[in-house]
C-alpha cells in the first residue's frame, strides 16, 4: 500500500504502562508600543518595556488504563522560568494528571494556551497529503484570552512520520488586564507538527506566535506586541522497549 494513499489515521494511541516525556522551550517577548518620547520616559524611570520570559518545561508521565478509549497520563511537571530583564529565575515541580481522547482533547474540556491548542481535535477518519481540517477553540495568550481558528494541512508523509503545517488567527477579547481601549486584539500562530505513527502521538512541534493589542488614535500608536517561539519534543518509551526514534530533521 502506498503511504500517499488516504490510509493514515492521526490518533493519539498511547498504551498503558508507556512513559511519555515532553520537553518544551518557550521564548516569549512582549514589547510596549508608545510614541518614542513616552517610551524614553518610561526607560529612564526604570520601567521594563521589553519583557522577555524564557521557560523550559519537562513533563514526565505514565499512561494508565481508562474506559471508553480514554488515556490517563499522570506524573510530574518541572518548570524553569527566567525573567530576562529582571535577572530572576524560578524552579517549580508539580504533580500533573490529565485524561485525553484519541483525538487529543482533554476530558473535561479546558481553555488551553494558544500553542497547546495547535494539535488539539485531531481529524476523524484517515488523511492523505494535501488534506486539510480546521479547529476553532477558546485560548489563552500572554495578552489575554480569546478564540483562535487554526487551519491544518498534511504536507508530507515520510515513512512513519506525518508532517502537518499549521496556520491560525483569532481575536483577543478577554479583559484580564483591564485594557478595554486596546480590545479586540489579534492572534496569530504558524508552524509545523510531526506525528509519529509508531509512537502514536505528535513528537515534534515548532511554532511562532504573533499577538497584538494595538490602537492608533490621533496618529499615535499605543499597545503591546507579543512574539513567542515554541519548540516541543515528545518521546514515548514502552515498558518493553527503548525510546522511539526522533523524526528526521
Amino acid at each position: 500500500m502506498l503511504l500517499t494513499a488516504c490510509a493514515i489515521a492521526l490518533v493519539l494511541d498511547l498504551h498503558p504502562g508507556s512513559h511519555v516525556v515532553e520537553r518544551s522551550q518557550y521564548d516569549d517577548r512582549v514589547d510596549w508600543v508608545l510614541p518614542s518620547d513616552r517610551l524614553e520616559a518610561f526607560r529612564r524611570s526604570g520601567v521594563v518595556i521589553n519583557e522577555d520570559k524564557r521557560t523550559s518545561l519537562v513533563a514526565e508521565t505514565t499512561v494508565t488504563q481508562a474506559p471508553h478509549s480514554l488515556m490517563n497520563l499522570r506524573g510530574t511537571l518541572q518548570e524553569t522560568a527566567t525573567d530576562v530583564p529582571r535577572h530572576r529565575t524560578t524552579h517549580e515541580v508539580d504533580q500533573i494528571s490529565t485524561t485525553v481522547t484519541p483525538r487529543n482533547t482533554a476530558v473535561p474540556a479546558s481553555v488551553l494556551d494558544l500553542e497547546e491548542a495547535a494539535m488539539v481535535e485531531l481529524p476523524e477518519g484517515h488523511v492523505c497529503v494535501g488534506q486539510t481540517w480546521r479547529t476553532r477553540l477558546p485560548v489563552i495568550t500572554t495578552l489575554g484570552s480569546g478564540t483562535a481558528t487554526i487551519d491544518h494541512k498534511v504536507v508530507k508523509i515520510d515513512g512513519n512520520f506525518v508532517v502537518v503545517a499549521i496556520k491560525g488567527s483569532g481575536v483577543i477579547s478577554g479583559t484580564e488586564y483591564n485594557l478595554p481601549r486596546l480590545l479586540p486584539g489579534a492572534i496569530g500562530i504558524s508552524g509545523i507538527a510531526r506525528y509519529d505513527r509508531i509512537a502514536g502521538t505528535v513528537t515534534r512541534e515548532t511554532y511562532t506566535v504573533h499577538n497584538r493589542l494595538i490602537r492608533t488614535v490621533n496618529d499615535k500608536t499605543i499597545g503591546f506586541l507579543e512574539t513567542e517561539t515554541i519548540a516541543i519534543k515528545t518521546t514515548v518509551m514502552a515498558t518493553d522497549s527503548g525510546p522511539q526514534p526522533d523524526p528526521p530533521q
